[in-house]
């Protein structure tokens, strides 16, 4: 298992760093979120196993109280799911990732508040960190997503940043996460802190 693979919506403008997997795939929204899991699951059995699948799509954030069916008059929170494929991928559809049982050690999500859930939202479709750890659960992978919005200027080709320095050829350019960053796994579905946001 040492094969790495990135999926990139690209509704996400911007070209994904060159170095940072193995392999990139390239979806949007005319391709199924079945076939396009269908196929990481079946790209990462060919490959012996995946120790990295890197998601970089939108999240889907909103004002809306599930709990109420009411919208709030807040700002905007997360939880309510990826921009991925057609159908996008959320709490209704989560289970899908079971297709990636055993075949990938680790799934990192650059998206913005995947991993959010706001008070009036835990235990509902649009509570975040469930979607995460049941992720974690499907897959039986690690996790790791941001609970906070992640900043993206398409026009100086910079994106919320973490792992990549370099800008070469107008790639997507990564340096630190916003806010906190979590980590799922099987034995902890419910999410623990890996990185906390710095001190102001």
């Amino acid at each position: 298992m040492a094969s790495s693979m990135l999926v990139h919506d690209q509704r996400l403008a911007g070209n994904p760093p060159g170095n940072l997997a193995d392999n990139t795939y390239r979806v949007d929204a005319t391709v199924p979120i079945a076939h396009a899991i269908g196929w990481i699951a079946e790209y990462a059995r060919r490959s012996g196993g995946l120790t990295d699948l890197y998601v970089m799509c939108h999240g889907f954030e909103s004002s809306m109280n599930y709990g109420q069916q009411m919208s709030m008059n807040t700002p905007a929170r997360g939880g309510f799911g990826l921009q991925l494929c057609t159908e996008g991928l959320s709490l209704y559809n989560a289970t899908l990732t079971s297709a990636f049982k055993d075949r990938i050690r680790k799934i990192t999500i650059f998206s913005c508040a995947a991993a959010d859930t706001a008070p009036y939202n835990v235990g509902t479709a649009a509570d975040g960190m469930r979607f995460c750890g049941e992720i974690s659960l499907w897959s039986n992978a690690e996790v790791v997503a941001a609970v906070e919005t992640q900043y993206y200027d398409p026009s100086h080709r910079t994106f919320w940043q973490w792992l990549s320095r370099s800008n070469k050829g107008g790639s997507i350019d990564f340096g630190d996460w916003e806010g906190p960053v979590y980590r799922f796994t099987p034995s902890t579905p419910h999410g623990t802190v890996l990185k906390a946001p710095s001190p102001q």
